[in-house]
């Protein structure tokens, strides 16, 4: 399916590329335009984040949130990068999620180092991966507590690395 949103995405759009790509649509296509310049055609796709289409911003909720909601998307680790990322794409609330600062600062920046829409989500999919498996370790340490505290650095690494895989491999990301 082809999904259609604005040129140079940053947090929300990127996020949101991220679940359809991972969660909803694995063939999933995108498309950019340079919204409100260039208008919204039916044949570009299903929109998502532009002012005014079904899978944007409602009722303060960031178009993450509405497209889970829509699509049903019921993953913890995944409900976790919503909160994340409704902080960070919203002005004034970076404050209640201290990493909601880091985000915005990594995605300013991606969105002016690449050299195109499709780049920034490309490598966009690659840091929510990272976020993604960064909760996910943190929940698999808190279920082995005990065990992990018996071991070396290196050694908890290399088991939070195998075990992040191991459950990883079991889902669409």
């Amino acid at each position: 399916m082809r999904w259609v949103t604005r040129s140079f995405p940053h947090i929300d759009r990127t996020a949101s590329a991220w679940l359809i790509k991972k969660f909803i649509d694995p063939e999933a296509e995108f498309y950019f335009i340079n919204w409100p310049e260039e208008s919204l055609k039916e044949c570009y796709g299903t929109p998502f984040d532009i002012k005014g289409v079904e899978l944007g911003h409602h009722l303060n909720k960031c178009t993450f949130e509405t497209i889970m909601e829509k699509f049903g998307v019921k993953d913890p680790i995944v409900q976790k990068i919503a909160s994340l990322v409704h902080k960070a794409d919203l002005e004034g609330s970076k404050k209640e999620i201290p990493e909601a600062k880091g985000i915005k600062l990594l995605f300013s920046g991606l969105r002016l180092v690449t050299s195109s829409n499709y780049e920034t989500i490309e490598i966009g999919f690659k840091l929510w991966d990272a976020v993604y498996a960064y909760f996910l370790s943190k929940e698999v340490e808190e279920g082995h507590k005990e065990e992990v505290s018996r071991m070396s650095r290196a050694e908890k690494l290399n088991f939070l690395r195998r075990k992040v895989k191991e459950v990883l491999e079991g889902k669409l990301i």
